[in-house]
Order: structure tokens, then C-alpha cells, then sequence
């Protein structure tokens, strides 16, 4: 009974590992997440705060992509404001979605 219950956890945890490596999410993906969650859209390195009245530009000033993790990536990002505040982002990428790690964001 229990070499049925270990082969059974094999077998589960195996396709598991297999769905979570399809499934890791891309740079694009971040960039559609980081506009949905925080109103920033992003074209090429230029990305523009939407704010109620008042745009605000950010320059993509930094930017971080580790891929070599088989079941998730992680991404860093570094933007400066028109004003020279920096604002720093890093997520990890898990399961087609992002999950924020820090986040250092210094929008007006």
C-alpha cells in the first residue's frame, strides 16, 4: 500500500513540476501585469503613470531578467521619474502571474 501512495506522489509532484515550467510567465506579461496593478503603461523604455490630471514619465533606466529557474523567473526593474526619483520593482514569476517581492515606488 505505501509503494502504491509513494508512486502515486511521484506522479503528481512530476506533473506539477511539468505545468509550473510551461507555465512561467514573460517580460510582456510582466509589462501587461505592471500596467493592470499599478497604471503604468510602457512603450519600449518609456512608461507614463496615469494619474487622475497629471502624467508622469518614467525612463527604464535598469532592468534584470533571470529565466534560468526552471519552475519560476524573476524580474527587476529600475525606472527614473522626470524629476530623478528612482523607483525600483522586483517580482517573481510563478505560475503565468507575478508575485511582488519589493517594491520601491516613488510616484507622485
Amino acid at each position: 500500500m505505501l509503494s502504491v501512495i509513494k508512486r502515486i506522489s511521484f506522479l503528481v509532484i512530476g506533473i506539477l513540476f511539468i505545468y509550473m515550467s510551461l507555465h512561467r510567465p514573460t517580460e510582456d506579461k510582466f509589462y501587461q501585469w505592471f500596467q493592470d496593478q499599478y497604471r503604468v503603461s510602457c512603450t519600449n523604455l518609456t512608461c507614463t503613470f496615469q494619474d487622475n490630471q497629471n502624467p508622469y514619465t518614467l525612463i527604464e533606466t535598469g532592468s534584470s531578467i533571470k529565466e534560468e529557474y526552471l519552475i519560476f523567473n524573476t524580474i527587476g526593474k529600475t525606472f527614473e521619474g522626470e524629476d530623478g526619483r528612482q523607483t525600483n520593482i522586483k517580482v517573481i514569476g510563478i505560475l503565468g502571474t507575478f508575485f511582488t517581492i519589493t517594491e520601491d515606488m516613488k510616484i507622485p
